[in-house]
């Protein structure tokens, strides 16, 4: 009778905890991907934008749900065989590229939102383009070098330089977006008092998105740096994309909330897009604030993107 093979101790220890902290990061990104269904029902049911922006959240929900779907698949058959890493590898590059595409596209809206709420300066929202571009290339290197390489390639050099510049540039795109909307936000609020209120709402919008997002991009790269065969980051980077998501999501249907607090007598309309939120608001007693926001890209009816 032949006997069983040997297990190596290591190895095996490197499983468990991949598996553990996978379980983890799949129990999380769920909730998330629930979260954000509900968010997306709410939005459709509830906004008449432009078509325009319609698909540009129906892009969003269909690359967080595909994504959830690829990794599922790729798990079930992982553990069916016995080579982990092996089976799961090409299905958490497809999950990586859909994260990737997720903040990015996230990314390059914010920028179009300051580049037009800065009455169309462009230096912040390319500053903001420029990084958001260099982590999505140095994700996508980071995916293909992976699908080349065993699993403890995540140790090498090379695979660490690419990690931070994927994760270290997309949270100075998130900074610098947050940072930029807020000054602007400060400047509206110091030219017409009647918008103080609004305006404080927006920018705890604004900086909750940005300290959200990039809490768990630091987090992600910290507890990597530390110890990348630990596995301790898996749960944070399966949750970063939904959370680029869900906190588009809920900025964007944030907007009847702003509106119902707005203390402008006479409105046309309120439009607080995501992310970075902007506000259309005509208001006919307060001039500054009206010939300021008319150079935003506001429709007859009030409606963006």
């Amino acid at each position: 009778m032949d006997s069983p093979p040997a297990v190596d101790g290591g190895a095996d220890a490197q499983c468990v905890a991949f598996l553990s902290n996978v379980f983890w990061g799949t129990v999380a990104s769920t909730v998330l991907l629930g979260v954000s269904l509900c968010q997306g029902y709410f939005y459709f049911s509830h906004n008449d934008d432009r078509l325009a922006l319609k698909l540009y959240v129906t892009a969003l929900l269909l690359l967080d749900i595909s994504s959830s779907i690829v990794w599922s698949i790729g798990l079930r058959k992982s553990l069916l065989k016995s080579s982990v890493y092996a089976y799961i590898a090409p299905y958490a590059a497809a999950e990586s590229v859909g994260t990737l595409a997720i903040a990015f596209l996230t990314q390059i809206f914010f920028a179009h939102r300051v580049y037009i709420f800065g009455s169309n300066r462009p230096v912040i929202p390319t500053i903001i383009v420029i990084f958001a571009l260099v982590g999505f290339v140095a994700g996508l290197n980071r995916v293909t070098f992976g699908l080349t390489s065993a699993m403890d390639m995540i140790e090498t050099r090379t695979f660490k330089i690419l990690n931070v510049f994927e994760i270290g540039f997309a949270a100075m795109s998130d900074i610098v977006a947050t940072v930029a909307m807020c000054f602007l936000l400060v400047e509206f609020a110091m030219d017409t008092r009647r918008a103080a209120s609004l305006l404080r709402h927006m920018i705890m919008y604004t900086v909750n998105r940005g300290l959200v997002v990039t809490l768990i991009q630091v987090l992600l790269l910290a507890l990597y740096l530390r110890d990348s065969l630990g596995l301790s980051w898996i749960p944070f980077h399966m949750v970063i994309g939904k959370l680029y998501v869900n906190t588009f999501l809920a900025m964007l249907n944030s907007r009847r909330r702003l509106k119902a607090k707005s203390s402008f007598p006479n409105h046309s309309g309120i439009t607080a897009i995501s992310s970075t939120i902007v506000v259309s608001a005509r208001v006919n007693s307060a001039g500054n604030m009206t010939a300021a926001l008319d150079r935003m890209p506001s429709t007859a009816q009030q409606q963006e993107f």
